[in-house]
């Protein structure tokens, strides 16, 4: 069953073969503890070896009380003359200490690898945080969301702490190995062919329990963006009384992950049955194998003891390992599709911090750089802007948005934006910030432009943006305190912050709440007004103290005395600002200097306030007309 209209991600077919990437991703993680590991190996094999030989002493034991010549082995020389004592206190101690060594094992290595996975995950984040803008418009939020949840949770439930499991198991198996070596090497027949059918067991199942794994995780993203879009559209799917039509579809996308997860579940439990019913059967093999040797005289009784107890485990131990290496491919599954992430291209021009620990292709700001990012590029209040045969699109596949676009906006300059939807106002937005790649013409501020090209002429990216200060229709609010919504720099004082509080006339709004500068902002601002998020955000523009505010609509959703300490803003507060100004309300642009009329992303026209608002009011009556 596959959902109707579902976006899938294409997933490779056929048997996997896990890329050299994403064992070179895991050995960057664990790389950083790479000598603690060893150590926590070696101990951690020990142990087995120590709890596990407690076998090979007792059936030392048991030849060393055997009377029976025919059947019996005679000890080593330097056993001769132990008391059943002796072996007590041997065993005793084997065993605390083969446990002490185990438990060290399991915690030491459960952290040390949590801690590599962790990294992983920063990791990975960090470089989704830098990822192109047309990632996110082409990528579905419920894909990301199931990669820093589902998939990192598969990860993180084997690699953080059950991974010590499976290698406790590997351990097991080359301890018995050596011990039924040591015990009589006969039994290496059957071991062996233990192994040989639990591998073919194993790969006939495989690519069946692959594809499954991979199908399940695919097909938790779609219930869960269309979740994300239902919580988001909440209000307007009440309001148009269309609840049941969501719920059907959420139901109808739950039901296709329980089809994978049950198809998933069928199939496990057949690979356990198989493993289960070959280690009965190599049990009797075994059993029947051990009475014709001891009727040789190939085996003495202490070492039948050994021998059998060693193959019963480990049938059970293999078939243990078979079925973990299965969890650990769906885990490997989980690596892979983050590493994707990890690998991804980051939008041009983005530098990924010195402090990254993981060395991709990608560029890496250097200590230099990030010195220079603490200081601006410019140090006058305003500076001007200059846009040169701009021609921008969102993709090099979609059409051209603006188009041929020659202006200049002089130091300390108003200039209003006006224009019919979709006339390229808010594109311009994107492309003063370089959110998408230009391809086209340029756009200066100050004189300086972003280097998009590694060893490119320009400034680093970061610091071009730091020249613009930006206020939204839609006010971004992040939870946590007050201050580090309003300075994100983290340079302003205290001081600072509540004079830029006092200019937006919010310091007396947060002295009656009783609060501080640590007052709590829930995620995206649920706690506050529309009114209140803008003029928190219009303080943040004010503590910013970029030579370029540009306003987006910023007053066209907000109550009347929001407005006017808005439009103040622009008249006192941003006055030795250079401002770009985009507004539907056109009473907030007459006192602009000039007006940047486009239409159908060119310049119709460019001029004085008194000419252009009056001509582009009209047209606006005429064409509602």
């Amino acid at each position: 069953m596959s959902p109707p209209r579902i976006a899938k991600e294409t997933e490779p077919h056929g048997e996997m073969k896990f890329s050299k990437t994403v064992l070179n991703t895991l050995w960057m993680a664990y790389q950083p503890f790479a000598g603690k590991i060893i150590s926590v190996f070696i101990l951690g094999l020990l142990g087995r070896i120590l709890l596990l030989g407690n076998a090979n002493v007792i059936g030392l034991w048991v030849d060393s009380l055997c009377t029976a010549p025919q059947i019996c082995k005679a000890v080593p020389q330097f056993l001769q003359g132990w008391t059943s004592q002796d072996f007590i206190l041997t065993l005793l101690g084997m065993g605390l200490t083969g446990f002490a060594f185990t438990l060290s094992f399991r915690v030491l290595f459960s952290r040390l690898s949590a801690k590599s996975i962790s990294t992983f995950y920063d990791e990975v984040t960090l470089r989704t945080s830098r990822f192109p803008m047309s990632f996110f418009d082409q990528t579905p939020t419920g894909r990301i969301i199931t990669r820093f949840s589902s998939d990192y949770g598969n990860v993180f439930r084997l690699f953080g702490g059950p991974l010590a499991e499976f290698l406790s198991i590997i351990f097991d198996l080359a301890s018995m190995l050596l011990l039924i070596t040591l015990a009589s090497p006969y039994y290496l027949i059957s071991v062996g062919l233990i192994v040989i059918l639990n591998w073919l067991v194993f790969r006939a199942n495989r690519d069946k329990l692959r594809s499954s794994r991979r199908a399940l995780s695919s097909s938790r993203s779609p219930s869960i963006a269309h979740f994300a879009e239902t919580t988001q559209g909440a209000s307007i799917i009440r309001s148009f009384h269309r609840e049941s039509v969501f719920q059907n579809r959420f139901n109808a996308l739950d039901s296709y992950f329980l089809d994978q997860k049950m198809s998933t579940i069928k199939n496990i439990i057949s690979f356990s049955f198989q493993m289960n019913a070959l280690s009965a059967l190599l049990l009797l093999v075994t059993g029947t194998m051990a009475h014709f040797m001891i009727k040789n005289g190939a085996l003495s009784v202490g070492s039948i003891g050994v021998a059998f107890s060693f193959i019963v485990l480990s049938g059970n131990t293999i078939q243990m390992f078979f079925e973990w290496l299965s969890q650990f491919e769906e885990a490997l599954i989980g690596v892979e599709r983050l590493d994707k992430y990890l690998r991804a291209p980051l939008e041009p021009g983005n530098l990924l911090p010195s402090t990254a620990t993981f060395k991709t292709q990608h560029s890496f700001a250097s200590p230099e750089i990030e010195k220079l990012r603490e200081s601006p590029l410019t140090l006058s209040r305003s500076a001007p802007v200059e846009v040169n045969d701009l021609w921008f699109r969102y993709s090099p596949s979609g059409p051209w948005v603006l188009k041929n676009l020659n202006f200049e906006i002089k130091p300390g300059e108003k200039i209003g934006v006006v224009g019919r939807t979709g006339s390229g106002k808010s594109s311009l937005v994107q492309a003063l910030f370089y959110l998408y790649p230009i391809e086209r013409g340029s756009i200066k501020i100050g004189g300086f432009f972003p280097t998009l090209e590694k060893d490119g002429v320009g400034v680093e990216l970061t610091r071009y943006r730091n020249l613009i200060s930006y206020i939204s229709q839609d006010p971004i609010l992040f939870q946590g305190s007050l201050r580090a919504n309003l300075d994100m720099d983290l340079k302003a004082t205290d001081p600072e912050i509540w004079q830029a509080l006092d200019k937006v006339g919010l310091k007396a709004w947060l002295k009656s709440l009783g609060q501080n500068l640590e007052f709590r902002i829930e995620e995206r601002g649920k706690n506050l007004s529309l009114g209140e998020k803008q003029l928190l955000c219009m303080a943040r523009a004010l503590l910013r103290k970029a030579p370029v505010v540009v306003m987006d609509e910023a007053t066209s959703s907000v109550d009347p005395q929001s407005e006017d300490i808005l439009v103040k803003a622009t008249e006192e507060f941003f006055i030795d600002r250079t401002q770009i100004i985009i507004a539907h309300r056109l009473s907030t642009l007459k006192k602009c200097h000039r007006i940047l009329w486009l239409n159908k992303g060119e310049i119709k026209k460019f001029g004085p306030t008194s000419e252009i608002l009056p001509e582009f009011e009209s047209q606006s009556l005429l064409d509602l007309t």
